[in-house]
């Protein structure tokens, strides 16, 4: 019970320093958390009818990136053809309910839940994005990486001018 205990802080602790690291703009500090074999997908929600099928598409998603999409998209953001971002959006990424779902010898399933704010430039509006994620964390040479990455918005039609934020 006491090693849950321990486990469950040290996951949050690691979700707020990416969290921080992200809302300052520190996306290379951020590579530095995601496992060489990472998996950070966002299927699109969608409004299902049946309950026997998932309410969000298994074919079409918004992200479907790996670390070197990933690098790709970061290193981007440090010239000044990323259009969609200049100036770069302000964000607050706000994590709640985590819960390790499963554990093992050197990785944790962690599920929690995001509501992140972001306003632009001089807009008077803000955006707000909320949704779960399923992530992976496995232990890499003492410290916890980032090997996968499932983020489902609760919207079906996200108000965003566009999505050149990490969620």
């Amino acid at each position: 019970m006491h090693e849950n205990i321990i486990l469950q802080y040290e996951i949050e602790q690691w979700l707020y320093k990416e969290s921080e690291l992200l809302d300052e703009l520190n996306f290379d500090g951020w590579y530095e958390l995601l496992s060489e074999e990472i998996s950070y997908t966002m299927p699109l929600r969608i409004n299902q009818m049946e309950e026997s099928k998932p309410d969000y598409s298994e074919a079409t998603l918004l992200f479907d990136d790996d670390s070197t999409t990933l690098k790709l998209r970061i290193d981007r953001l440090k010239t000044d053809m990323a259009w969609a971002e200049l100036p770069p959006s302000r964000t607050r990424r706000n994590i709640s309910n985590v819960k390790i779902k499963e554990i093992s010898e050197n990785e944790v399933t962690v599920h929690s839940n995001l509501l992140l704010y972001r306003s632009r430039s001089t807009d008077t509006t803000a955006d707000l994005i909320s949704g779960e994620r399923k992530d992976v964390l496995r232990k890499e040479n003492g410290d916890w990486k980032l090997v996968s990455r499932w983020f489902l918005a609760d919207q079906t039609s996200l108000g965003t001018r566009n999505l050149a934020i990490f969620v």
